[in-house]
Formats: structure tokens, sequence, C-alpha cells
């Protein structure tokens, strides 16, 4: 469906929100946030979304995955693991 879907130029609510996986509500607020732009033909109630705004807004909103290899970037050398203290005599306290 994903394939068929972006061939499409316009976007209906319920489209952007079954690809977002939200409520046709949210994609609503998101409209009158002014974060996706939409289409309305004078007199219809009817609204549509672009689908080059909605690939925009998608990677607008994307989150880097945190981790990764856990190499330090500028260096190349691998960060070293936490180490416990061997102290027992010491109360801990949260």
């Amino acid at each position: 469906m994903d394939e068929k879907l972006w061939e499409k130029d316009l976007w209906t609510q319920q489209e952007v929100s079954d690809y977002f996986r939200v409520v046709p509500g949210t994609v609503k607020n998101w409209r009158d946030q002014g974060l996706l732009s939409y289409w309305q033909a004078p007199g219809s109630t009817r609204v549509f979304y672009f689908s080059d705004e909605i690939k925009d807004f998608r990677e607008k909103n994307t989150i880097p995955k945190k981790g990764g290899d856990r190499q330090n970037q500028k260096t190349g050398m691998k960060r070293a693991k936490p180490v416990v203290s061997a102290q027992k005599d010491k109360d801990w306290r949260i």
C-alpha cells in the first residue's frame, strides 16, 4: 500500500493518520499548528495533504538512532566500560 500511496500527489487526512499511525485528530492538530500544509477546495470540508509535505514532515521529525557502535567519532577509539568501585566500606545512598 505504501508504494501506491507515494504515487499520489494528494493524501486524505485518513491516509496521513494511517501512515503515521495516529488518530485523524492528531493530523488536524498538526495542520492547525502549521506543521503540515494542506489543500481544501472552496466550499468543501475535505482536506488534502501534499505527499511532498508529508515526506518533509517525516524527515524533519525523525529522531536519529542513539548509541550506534559506541565509538568516539573524533578519535575512533572505543569507550572504556564503566568501573564500579571495589571499596566495600562506602555507604551508597540514593
